[in-house]
This record gives structure tokens, C-alpha cells and sequence, in this order.
């Protein structure tokens, strides 16, 4: 069954070729991730298009780097500081244990680093899943229910 965004049709052939880069343990969920990929990338391209970062009839490497142009723009993240690191560090202690037969956590100043470009990427993919959240509900999205696969 053919997939719609607003009026771009995303066709079976297409969801097809898409699911060999979704690997999955059943066909059913390689297929639904491939739609789901192909659905956010329509969604993706057409507001690129909208704002004037991409050409209507652009080819595939350039709708590339739009849409990661795109999401620079419009999804802001603030920077972890300090506190949010050490709030972070102090809940999850467990997972900074040296080792599995040495129980003390490794010193705060060793994983700080590791523990903000950690934050810093849930917060891009937060961000990411509520810009396309929002985008999804300005469309018109037929033939799968992206919110839900979310």
C-alpha cells in the first residue's frame, strides 16, 4: 500500500529497495522501519524545500546535506554544563564502576567529558523526534501511522 506526504507518494517499490538498510528480525518490522525512514525524509525534504535550504528537483546528495543543514538550524540544543553532568554522573554512578570486580566509580573529571557528549546527543535526538513530531502534524501523512512508529 502506498504512503503519502501532503501530495508526494512514497511507493511500495520504494519502501522495498529502503528495507535493505533496515535490518530487522522480521520482514514486517524492516519493512515499517524502512517506511518510517522514507516518511521522515519526505517529511524532511519538503520543509527544506519550503524554507529554501534545497531545490525542488535536487539529487539525493544534496537533499543529504540539506536536511542535516535543516536540522542544524531549527533543532537548538543548550550545551550540558557542569551540574547536569555531575546530576547525571551522581544517578548513574553504577555505570561507571571501573570494573566488574572493582566496585568504586571512576572520578567524576575521568567521564565528565564522555557523560556531556552523551547528554548532548539524547538532547539532539529529543529535539529531532519533536521537530518531526511537529512536522508530521502540519502534513498530511496517508497509509502509516508515523506519531505511533515515534
Amino acid at each position: 500500500m502506498p504512503m503519502y506526504v501532503n501530495k508526494v507518494e512514497i511507493t511500495d517499490d520504494a519502501v522495498f529497495n529502503e528495507m535493505q538498510f533496515h535490518p530487522a528480525d522480521t520482514k514486517e518490522a524492516a519493512r515499517d522501519e524502512a517506511a518510517k525512514a522514507l516518511l521522515i525524509r519526505e517529511l524532511l525534504r519538503q520543509e527544506a524545500v519550503e524554507k529554501g535550504i534545497l531545490a525542488e528537483a535536487a539529487d539525493a546528495n544534496t537533499v543529504d546535506e540539506s536536511l542535516t543543514l535543516l536540522l542544524e538550524k531549527e533543532v537548538a540544543t543548550p550545551a550540558s554544563n557542569d551540574q547536569a553532568c555531575r546530576r547525571y554522573y551522581d544517578q548513574n554512578i553504577e555505570r561507571f564502576q571501573t570494573s566488574e570486580t572493582n566496585k568504586l566509580p571512576q572520578p567524576f573529571d575521568k567521564v565528565k567529558d564522555r557523560i556531556s557528549e552523551y547528554l548532548h546527543t539524547r538532547s539532539m535526538r529529543h529535539g529531532i523526534q519533536s521537530y518531526i513530531l511537529d512536522l508530521a502534524s502540519r502534513s498530511r501523512v496517508a497509509g502509516f501511522d508515523l506519531t505511533a512508529s515515534l
